[in-house]
């Protein structure tokens, strides 16, 4: 059980065999066919969200916490331990599985045309501050560091976003260990004594 954010109610979630049970139903892991694991920090939060889908249905795991942890939150704790032990068991009924870390889709498109308006945007004020203050440099020159913010943001969204690029995917098998490096619980299927670099290359 965890709450998805720091207003929200605990939601309960049950993995038993290979029957992943929560708020909105349940969906069996032999019919996962995607699988996204995703992280956005947006100021001082940061939020996780991890989908499994099927041919009919979505299953969507999400948390938000801060992203400026000073000591450890136990709802961050026991999602990205529910996440490891979905991850583990998937490992066992789909061995041939690969998942995603990018967003995918509409979100994704979304963001690409997010992140191109803000690049025009940017480049259209740069223009027109240019020219309405040809007169007075100091001023445009104060404001150009906020422009050149705004323009390279847009940049490196549309960029992440786009939407012509397939976003890589990755064995289902190392999922525990990324979740391991992002505060979950030490993978089972990595021995005492063994270290990361080790493991990744055992499973390979």
């Amino acid at each position: 059980m965890f709450r998805p954010a720091k207003l929200r109610r605990t939601q309960s979630w049950t993995l038993r065999g290979d029957r992943l049970t929560g708020p909105g139903g349940s969906v069996a892991l032999r019919s996962v066919q995607h699988l996204t694991l995703v992280q956005m920090r947006s100021g001082g939060m940061r939020m996780m969200r991890f989908d499994l889908e099927t041919g009919s249905q979505i299953a969507r795991l999400q948390i938000t916490t801060s992203a400026r942890r000073r000591q450890e939150d136990p709802d961050h704790t026991a999602f990205l331990a529910l996440l490891s032990e979905i991850s583990e068991r998937l490992a066992e009924v789909r061995p041939g599985l690969t998942y995603r870390m990018e967003e995918t889709g509409r979100a994704r498109l979304a963001f690409f045309l997010i992140g191109t308006a803000a690049l025009l945007v940017g480049v259209a004020l740069t223009l027109l501050l240019g020219v309405g203050f040809q007169h007075q440099p100091r001023i445009f020159l104060m404001a150009l560091p906020g422009l050149l913010s705004i323009k390279v943001a847009g940049a490196v969204a549309a960029w992440r976003f786009w939407p012509f690029r397939q976003p890589e995917e990755y064995p289902i098998a190392t999922l525990p260990f990324i979740l391991w490096t992002l505060g979950g619980p030490r993978p089972a299927r990595l021995p005492e004594g063994r270290d990361l670099p080790e493991a990744f290359g055992k499973s390979g």
